[in-house]
């Protein structure tokens, strides 16, 4: 019994040296935990997810038809992915405490006659009396978060007390970008189609007047908003999405592939076709080994493309 003891022992003593002999990694630790999270199951199914709306039908067919990606989202992708629920939850925070957030990840279901579910959850639905701003901000201070928002906590809440009847109800979705796409949006006072698209099928499946996409720049912090009505041409965009990947799945037709270089008729320029660059199947489809092997090759002639166009 002793020699047993003896034994378990040393090997404790001797995994103990040798975790402090690797030197800690702060860095490495955080990035490995942002990159730890459940993969939702690949599996046939017969309705759209509303953050679908936007990409490419060969994409959605493969995803409904459940067959298993060749480029499913890199360490990279999901960091970013963090990021955007950490703005998320900062947001979430200030409405809550303003008094005006009614309800958070909603889930919604909408269909058209003879065409595929579209379901989704949507952010935030916001409205109501707000709080008296004093109270606002004395709850936000006990949090103890960064004084940054803190004051933007208190300008939201000195502003709803123009408000004294309240808020119409309405979804709020927030987004978060990088500078680049953040000023290229700003610059032309639109949303991405696919957040449109996304944030119309709230106003639709909720009977909603109207909802807001919030944008925040990751790079400074920046918002902008940008609001969509439900009585709008986007419906006509959102029923059309919604057509053309049902009409492949009910006919059990494989649609074709994209274009690698599009007109993009928001920012008025030719951009690399993102379906393309972030898809699921970008090595099945595409024959590239990863974004970075696509953006080598169209980037540059993108850039080439809008030099001309706009001499």
């Amino acid at each position: 019994m002793n020699d047993l003891l003896e034994t378990n022992y040393e090997e404790e003593c001797d995994i103990q040296v040798e975790a402090e002999e690797k030197p800690w990694n702060f860095a490495g630790v955080w990035n490995k935990a942002l990159e730890q999270q459940e993969e939702r199951p690949i599996k046939v199914r017969n309705h759209l997810w509303a953050s679908e709306l936007g990409k490419s039908p060969i994409d959605l067919y493969l995803k409904l038809t459940g067959v298993k990606p060749t480029n499913p989202p890199n360490a990279r992708s999901l960091r970013k992915f963090e990021a955007g629920n950490i703005f998320e939850w900062i947001v979430s925070l200030i409405l809550k405490r303003a008094g005006i957030l009614q309800e958070s990840q909603k889930w919604t279901s909408f269909q058209y006659p003879g065409l595929l579910e579209t379901t989704g959850k949507a952010d935030f639905i916001v409205g109501g009396v707000p709080k008296g701003a004093d109270e606002t901000i004395n709850e936000m201070r006990t949090l103890g978060l960064p004084d940054v928002f803190i004051r933007g906590a208190e300008a939201v809440a000195r502003h709803l007390e123009a408000y004294p009847s309240g808020l119409k109800p309405m979804p709020l979705e927030i987004k978060s970008v990088s500078s680049f796409m953040f000023e290229a949006l700003e610059a032309k006072g639109v949303a991405s189609r696919n957040h449109r698209l996304q944030l119309f099928h709230y106003l639709k499946s909720m009977d909603f007047e109207e909802g807001r996409i919030v944008y925040i720049s990751r790079d400074d912090l920046r918002m902008m908003e940008v609001v969509i009505e439900r009585n709008s041409p986007v419906e006509q965009d959102y029923k059309k999405e919604i057509e053309v990947i049902s009409k492949y799945i009910l006919a059990k037709e494989r649609p074709p592939i994209e274009k690698a270089i599009i007109l993009d008729g928001d920012l008025g320029k030719f951009s690399k076709n993102y379906n393309i660059a972030y898809s699921n199947y970008l090595t099945m489809l595409y024959g590239f080994k990863d974004q970075k092997e696509f953006d080598d090759k169209y980037v540059p002639m993108v850039s080439s493309w809008n030099r001309v166009v706009s001499r």
